[in-house]
């Protein structure tokens, strides 16, 4: 199945236009990784060389800072597009149910844990404030997402959101470009989404489950796919929504093995 993502207005903070499927640069994720790697490796040795007596604490904020270099520069490589189409794609899938992707969330929590460390033995009053993201797995307002589809609707379950959007208030489903900018205004970031439009408005619900760590942004207007956290092809994953939303008569599937079977049929 040949497919193409529909065109459409820009909003502010998107571009639409023809998908082409877009990765990391692979050479620049090399760099950054064996940058990252080389200070690490620098920094151990170092820890190695001032490991006893009154070097002991420099030694082992030498061997946390590593730790955090390796986490933070190998991250990209678990925050990418997925290829993935067929029956490869079944293995986070549960009836009309794609769950996220596992290392994400996994690699996210383990540098934070990291940091978590580091301010123990630099500035520890900060300490308390990196654990409280436990609590919240702990308590799942922060926890692995999934995107899920029935006979009334789509619901969206973020990282720290939950959004849900009747079929009858969507529109269009197309992917779309997404630019972030930090609060220096001095970087950018690119990522695609499997944008599910409304004509007007968003019926529903939607809310943040989380109070401090918002670590995913809840869209307002749409309801926004990141593609990085499925394992799914971007353009699998969008015309398996926009299946459903154009052809109502086929919701009787979703929720059933039938569902599944259709996404893994899919072809980019």
């Amino acid at each position: 199945m040949n497919w193409q993502p529909e065109r459409g207005t820009p909003s502010s903070d998107s571009t639409v236009q023809p998908f082409v499927y877009k990765r990391k640069p692979r050479t620049k994720m090399i760099v950054s990784s064996a940058v990252g790697l080389s200070a690490a490796a620098l920094l151990v040795y170092g820890a190695l060389s001032i490991s006893s007596g009154d070097g002991r604490d420099a030694a082992q904020f030498a061997l946390t800072a590593a730790l955090c270099l390796v986490l933070g520069t190998t991250s990209p490589w678990f925050n990418q597009n997925s290829s993935k189409v067929g029956p490869a794609v079944l293995h986070r899938v549960h009836g009309s149910t794609i769950r996220y992707e596992r290392w994400g969330l996994f690699w996210r929590s383990a540098l934070i844990g990291a940091f978590a460390l580091l301010m123990w033995l630099s500035l520890w009053f900060l300490t308390p404030l990196f654990l409280t993201f436990y609590g919240a797995l702990a308590w799942r307002s922060v926890r692995n997402g999934w995107v899920e589809l029935d006979a009334d609707g789509v619901r969206h379950r973020g990282w720290s959101f939950d959004m849900r959007a009747s079929w009858d208030s969507l529109h269009t489903v197309r992917i779309e470009d997404r630019i972030s900018m930090t609060s220096q205004g001095w970087v950018t970031i690119t990522h695609q989404c499997v944008s599910l439009k409304p004509d007007i408005v968003l019926s529903g619900y939607k809310r943040d489950t989380a109070w401090f760590w918002r670590i995913e942004k809840r869209p307002i207007i749409t309801m926004d796919l990141d593609c990085r956290r499925f394992d799914v092809h971007p353009v699998v994953l969008q015309a398996w929504i926009a299946f459903y939303l154009q052809n109502p008569k086929m919701r009787f599937e979703l929720g059933t093995d039938a569902a599944a079977q259709r996404l893994a049929s899919i072809t980019p």
